[in-house]
C-alpha cells in the first residue's frame, strides 16, 4: 500500500509541476504584453496619440 501512495505522490507532484510551469509562462506573457507589441504585430497599425493617453 505504501508503494501506491508513493506513486500517487509522484504523479501529483508531476501534475502540479506541469500546471505551475504553464501558469508561470502565461503570467510572464501577460506581464510582458504591451500596447506597442499589439500595434506592431496584431493590429499592424499605429494608434493616434489621443488613444494612447490614459485617463
Amino acid at each position: 500500500m505504501a508503494a501506491q501512495y508513493a506513486y500517487l505522490a509522484i504523479w501529483l507532484l508531476g501534475m502540479f509541476g506541469i500546471i505551475g510551469i504553464v501558469v508561470g509562462a502565461v503570467a510572464k506573457f501577460a506581464i510582458q504584453d504591451t500596447l506597442s507589441h499589439d500595434e506592431q504585430f496584431v493590429w499592424r497599425r499605429k494608434l493616434p496619440a489621443e488613444a494612447l493617453k490614459r485617463k
